[in-house]
C-alpha cells in the first residue's frame, strides 16, 4: 500500500468513526424524546452524565501515558517476552489506575462493593451457602436482589463471601481484583495472539492492549469477569497447541477457569468462539471435550445444592426485559452498542482494522468479532456495553498489529480517553 494510499485510509476511516459517534448520539437524541419513560443513560447513548471538569489530576493520565507510550513499544521490542507480558500487564494496571483517579467520581471505588461486596450477607440472611444457592434464582426473579445480581450467576457474591470469612474484603481486595483481572485479560491476550499469530505480532500490538480508552471502564466487575474468561481461552487455546502432559494440564486449567468465568457471567460463553475456531483449525477434538466437559461439570455441581445455570440464564433474560430494556428497545442500540464498542477500543484501533492484513491475527481478531456480533444480535446487550463488553476488547486492541509508527497512534488513543476521564461522570 502507497504512503498515499495510506493516508487516504486513515482519513476515511477516522472520518467515518467519528461521524458513526455523532449518528449515535443524533440518534439517541431523537430516542430520547420519543420515549417517555427515563432510559437511565444522561450520557447516551453512555451510562453516566457529561460534566466537564478541568482539573489538576487530570495530568495523572497525561503523565502516565506519555511514560507508556515512550517505554512500552520499545520493551516490547527489545525485552525478553516474558519480561514483556509483565511489563504490560503492570501498564495496563498503571493507566487504569491514573484514569480512575482522574476521573475522581466519589463512586468510582466502591462499585463492586456496592453490587457484589456488600450483598455477601445474603449467603448468611439465607442460612448458608446451600440455601443461598437454592433459593438464589427465586430471589433473582424479583426486585430484592440489587439489578447486577439479578444479571448475573452468584459466583462473584460466592468468591467475595469466601473470602470475607478469611479477612479478605473491603474497598482495597475488591478494586485489587479488579486491576488482577485487567492484568490476566492483558497477559491472557498476549499469550492468545502469541500462539496463534507468532510472537513478532504480538509485540506490535502489546502497547496497544495497555493505551485504551477501554482502560477508563476498568473499575467495575466485567473486567474481573474478563480476566477470568480470557485466562480460560489463553490455557485452552495453548492447550491446542501443545501434545502430552502439558496440554492436559492446560486442558484441566482453561476447563476449569470456563466453569469458573460461566458462574461469574453469562455473557462468559461468547469466549468459547475465539477458542473454538483455533481448535478446529488445528483440529484439537480433545480439547474441546475435554475442556467442554469440565466447564460443564463446574456448572453442574451448583446443582447439587439446587441452583441450575441455565435456569438462571432464563431467570436473567426475563427479568432484563422487565426492566429498562423493554424501555430501550432493540433496534436504535443494535447500532449504538457497536458505535460505543467502537469509541471504547479508540480511533487507532479503527485505523488498525481497516489496515490489518495477517491471517492468523484475524483469526484471533475476528473470532472475537462475531462474538461480539452474537452479543449485540441477542438483545442482551442495550446500553451500557462499555462495560459489560470489556472482556471482548483485549483480543480486539490486538489489531493494533497492524499500525506502523505506534506512538502517534497511542498518543491519539490517549488523548481520547484523557477527554472522557475529563467530560464523563459514571460511578463504574
Amino acid at each position: 500500500m502507497t504512503q498515499r494510499r495510506t493516508l487516504i485510509l486513515n482519513a476515511a476511516v477516522l472520518t467515518g468513526w467519528a461521524l458513526t459517534l455523532y449518528a449515535a448520539w443524533l440518534l439517541g437524541q431523537r430516542k430520547l424524546a420519543e420515549t417517555e419513560a427515563s432510559l437511565q443513560l444522561g450520557a447516551m447513548p453512555l451510562f453516566g452524565s457529561w460534566e466537564w471538569h478541568f482539573e489538576p489530576n487530570l495530568l495523572v493520565p497525561i503523565a502516565v501515558g506519555g511514560l507508556l507510550i515512550a517505554a512500552l513499544p520499545w520493551i516490547a521490542a527489545h525485552w525478553r517476552w516474558r519480561w514483556t507480558v509483565l511489563a504490560t500487564a503492570l501498564g495496563g494496571v498503571a493507566i487504569s489506575l491514573a484514569l480512575a483517579a482522574a476521573h475522581s467520581h466519589p463512586l468510582t471505588w466502591t462499585d463492586i462493593h456496592h453490587h457484589y461486596g456488600d450483598p455477601i450477607h445474603y449467603v448468611e440472611d439465607a442460612g448458608g451457602v446451600t440455601a443461598f444457592l437454592e433459593t438464589y434464582t427465586d430471589i433473582q426473579a424479583t426486585d430484592h436482589f440489587a439489578i447486577h445480581l439479578q444479571s448475573h450467576p452468584p459466583g462473584l457474591v460466592l468468591f467475595l463471601w469466601a473470602a470475607a470469612q478469611i479477612g479478605f474484603k473491603g474497598l482495597i481486595f475488591e478494586n485489587t481484583l479488579a486491576l488482577l483481572g485487567a492484568a490476566a485479560a492483558i497477559a491472557a491476550a498476549l499469550a492468545i495472539a502469541r500462539d496463534v499469530a507468532g510472537e513478532r505480532l504480538t509485540r506490535r500490538a502489546a502497547p496497544f492492549l495497555v493505551v485504551t480508552p477501554a482502560a477508563f471502564w476498568h473499575s467495575n466487575a466485567d473486567i474481573i469477569f474478563g480476566g477470568v474468561a480470557l485466562a480460560a481461552v489463553a490455557c485452552l487455546v495453548l492447550a491446542t497447541g501443545r501434545r502430552g502432559a502439558k496440554a492436559a494440564l492446560l486442558t484441566t486449567a482453561g476447563g476449569l477457569l470456563a466453569g469458573a468465568a460461566l458462574m461469574l457471567s453469562f455473557s462468559a460463553a461468547l469466549l468459547a468462539i475465539p477458542f473454538l475456531v483455533v481448535a478446529v483449525m488445528r483440529r484439537r477434538w480433545r480439547v474441546i471435550l475435554a475442556g467442554g466437559a469440565l466447564a460443564a461439570l463446574v456448572l453442574l455441581l451448583p446443582l447439587a445444592w439446587g441452583y441450575w445455570w441455565l435456569e438462571g440464564l432464563q431467570t436473567t433474560r426475563d427479568r432484563y426485559y422487565a426492566g429498562v430494556a423493554s424501555d430501550r428497545g432493540y433496534w436504535y442500540f443494535l447500532f449504538a452498542n457497536l458505535a460505543v464498542f467502537a469509541l471504547a477500543l479508540g480511533p487507532a484501533i479503527a485505523v488498525a482494522l481497516a489496515r490489518l492484513r495477517h491471517r492468523r491475527m484475524w483469526i484471533v481478531v475476528g473470532s472475537c468479532l462475531a462474538a461480539v456480533a452474537v452479543a449485540d444480535l441477542s438483545g442482551m446487550s442495550s446500553a451500557e456495553t462499555e462495560r459489560i463488553w470489556q472482556p471482548f476488547m483485549p483480543l480486539v486492541l490486538l489489531a493494533g498489529c497492524a499500525l506502523t509508527r505506534p506512538r502517534a497512534w497511542l498518543a491519539l488513543q490517549l488523548a481520547v480517553a484523557v477527554l472522557l476521564a475529563a467530560a464523563l461522570r459514571v460511578q463504574w
